[in-house]
């Protein structure tokens, strides 16, 4: 992995990396230039609370080079259990710090994700932030625009050495598993809704509620139809299920 084996710790059976963001991003672009298959997932309380019910899921998590935390829940569930320091990195936090070491970098990426058309305005605003940012093609999630075949094909073609993967969990991570092996790329890395938030098909999450560790009670505001059932009835489970942990470790 990283020179020495990367430190993890176990909630709910997934093993989170310990890293910042520096870290992780040492790690994306160093892999991104070598020729081993590398995988980049994240880890939220919706992620394992999946995880708690899907051993299929759970198991790709675990075999992921990294597994980060992606929200501030597993952050404080860490704490809670065994002290152990994570970090929160959420995308949208990230993403431009990110495009402008890649710009620098010179590094290929490929934008996968969303629905059609919005990887593509993704790219597009990135592009026009980061003029030299080497972003060598886009294709949506559902497969509308492009095959897999195609898309396969063309990672490969445009030698891409970095594909960003945002399809939603845990349909993304799976999609990854059954696919790591066809695509050419040195580095995958799981998004999400990434790309949304990048478009401005998301509403980004007000900074005094994200201060206080209620970004859901945001993401509820805006899709209550969608996430009602994430948040109100999958928070008290995942608190449920971390002090189960607790209890018996």
């Amino acid at each position: 992995m990283m020179g020495p084996k990367l430190k993890t710790t176990s909630i709910l059976g997934a093993n989170v990396s310990c890293l910042d963001q520096n870290s992780l991003f040492e790690a994306a672009f160093r892999w991104s230039k070598g020729s081993e298959q590398r995988t980049i997932l994240y880890a939220n309380a919706h992620c394992l609370n999946t995880a708690a019910e899907d051993a299929e899921y759970l198991q790709i998590l675990n075999q992921a080079d990294i597994l980060y935390a992606d929200g501030i829940s597993v952050v404080w569930a860490s704490r809670f259990l065994s002290g152990a320091p994570l970090k929160k990195m959420t995308g949208r936090a990230w993403i431009t710090a990110f495009c402008r070491l890649a710009e620098a970098e010179k590094l290929r990426m490929y934008i996968l994700g969303s629905a059609p058309g919005i990887a593509q305005l993704a790219a597009q605003k990135l592009q026009g932030q980061y003029p030299a940012l080497a972003i060598v093609g886009s294709a949506d999630g559902y497969f509308k625009e492009k095959s897999e075949d195609q898309i396969l094909a063309e990672i490969a073609a445009r030698q891409a050495q970095l594909v960003f993967v945002g399809m939603g969990t845990p349909r993304q991570e799976k999609w990854l598993a059954s696919h790591r092996a066809e695509i050419a790329a040195p580095v995958c890395w799981a998004v999400g809704a990434l790309f949304d938030y990048v478009a401005g098909i998301e509403p980004v999450v007000p900074q005094a509620l994200e201060r206080l560790g209620c970004e859901w009670l945001w993401r509820l505001y805006v899709n209550p139809r969608e996430k009602w059932k994430r948040y109100l009835i999958g928070n008290p489970l995942f608190i449920l299920r971390i002090a189960k942990q607790k209890m018996i470790q």
